[in-house]
């Protein structure tokens, strides 16, 4: 082990791997080393997510398991959201951390392991979120030749009922349009050709700075980066997502017809508790929109069970709604009391009921991708060529402008070879259930 090593453990979402890059690469930046063994490093971290008690476990996991093999000499720094959530709780339960940081204090994580190395005796750095990352702060990609997120704002001006990330990463700070591009020129020229737009809200960028119709204004302005080949937008919300936005998006080169809309519900008595502006008649409204303006997009949801207002009747029409649909891509997950939250305080359905009808939901999906990926054999399209596979040196993966990083399928390349991380045209040969089978041509 040596002085300055750092072992970097990451969880959470796509915005906590943009928040894990800037702080690599800060630390990078103070001559840090990063090494891939946590036995060969002097600070151990752990960069959490807090948003839903699973993510919880899991990040506790992560940074007992890390605690369990901690040497004399090392340091274990626990950082973002979870410390964010819990604070001083956390502190004191956690007696293995050497230091805790919320995510409003990341930026200053190097200074503050440094200053431990002279003396310093701040274990729990806690402070309002008032800033974000921006493109003069160094970043350390993580995520392969090729691809990169590219995120817009922090923090969230919603109040939907079951949701603890405004009170996590506190109110909707958006970066300059112009930091954005920047970034954005040096991620293209740099060789990513697919940029992954990702925020907690989208479609509210730039309301904070006076900027209105923030996204639709700069999608044009990103779309003119020679470089880039796939722009894609991560998350935006219903109750905001308007048509104009959607006709933007339609009409820019180089913006994939990838419209992920999560829902959440579609039975008014659930969206109403859920505090969600639109009915569901406007749910399906926008979903008929996005339709009728693109032939051929695809469509991802995110759906919740279990939350209060749902009975039978509900889940009836959630599962219909389902069916009429036949989105491409659908996440469903049980709905989780989280403490601090107005949904948690209200009568719900049990808490394994809400799980069975979730599981329900996700078989009914199933069937439903499956059908809508047969479509796609013997077609060609473009991929973009990941490399290697995981769990096998025979073949190699990639992604289809339909299919975005992490959640949803795959293509597995089963035939012919390309540099990674460029796009190229393939023949699907084969379908599953998510993931489709190509040779490159």
């Amino acid at each position: 082990m040596s002085l300055k090593t750092f072992y970097l453990r990451q969880m959470g979402c796509a915005k906590n791997l943009v928040e894990g890059e800037h702080l690599a690469g800060l630390l990078l930046s103070r001559g840090w080393r990063a090494v891939e063994s946590p036995a060969k490093a002097s600070a151990l971290i752990v960069n959490t997510c807090g948003f839903i008690q699973p993510a919880v476990e899991e990040s506790l996991a992560a940074i007992l398991e890390l605690a369990a093999g901690k040497r004399e000499g090392q340091r274990l720094v626990v950082a973002g959201c979870l410390v964010g959530r819990y604070g001083k709780k956390l502190a004191a339960a956690l007696k293995e951390a050497d230091l805790l940081v919320s995510p409003g204090q990341v930026p200053r994580l190097a200074e503050l392991l440094e200053g431990m190395d002279l003396g310093a005796k701040e274990r729990l750095a806690m402070g309002p979120a008032r800033g974000i990352f921006g493109a003069e702060h160094p970043r350390a990609l993580s995520t392969g030749p090729g691809w990169a997120y590219l995120r817009l704002s922090d923090g969230c001006g919603n109040r939907c009922g079951f949701c603890t990330i405004p009170a996590i990463r506190g109110k909707l700070r958006s970066r300059p349009m112009e930091d954005i591009l920047g970034e954005a020129r040096r991620l293209a020229q740099a060789g990513v050709g697919e940029l992954n737009l990702v925020a907690q809200d989208l479609t509210a960028y730039g309301s904070d700075l006076g900027v209105k119709a923030g996204v639709a204004r700069l999608l044009p302005k990103l779309a003119a980066i020679e470089e880039l080949k796939w722009i894609r937008l991560l998350y935006l919300h219903p109750d905001s997502a308007d048509g104009d936005l959607l006709r933007i998006m339609a009409a820019t080169p180089k913006v994939l017809p990838y419209f992920d809309l999560p829902v959440q519900h579609v039975a008014d008595p659930v969206l109403q508790m859920m505090r969600r502006k639109k009915s569901s008649a406007q749910v399906r409204e926008l979903v008929a929109q996005v339709r009728e303006l693109v032939p051929g997009a695809v469509l991802r949801t995110t759906l919740m069970t279990g939350h209060p207002g749902e009975g039978e009747a509900e889940f009836a029409q959630l599962t219909r709604f389902v069916e009429q649909t036949q989105f491409d891509h659908l996440g469903c997950f049980a709905f989780q009391p989280e403490a601090g939250t107005r949904s948690a305080r209200l009568a719900r359905p049990p808490a394994k009921e809400a799980r069975a009808r979730a599981r329900k939901i996700m078989s009914l999906q199933k069937k439903i991708s499956r059908e809508r990926l047969r479509e796609l054999r013997g077609r060609e399209m473009e991929c973009l060529v990941l490399g290697p596979h995981p769990d096998s040196d025979l073949v190699w993966r990639g992604r289809l402008a339909r299919q975005a990083p992490e959640v949803d399928g795959e293509v597995i390349i089963t035939e012919g070879s390309a540099p990674p991380g460029g796009i190229t045209r393939c023949l699907i040969t084969k379908t599953h259930a998510y993931d489709v089978e190509a040779r490159l041509l």
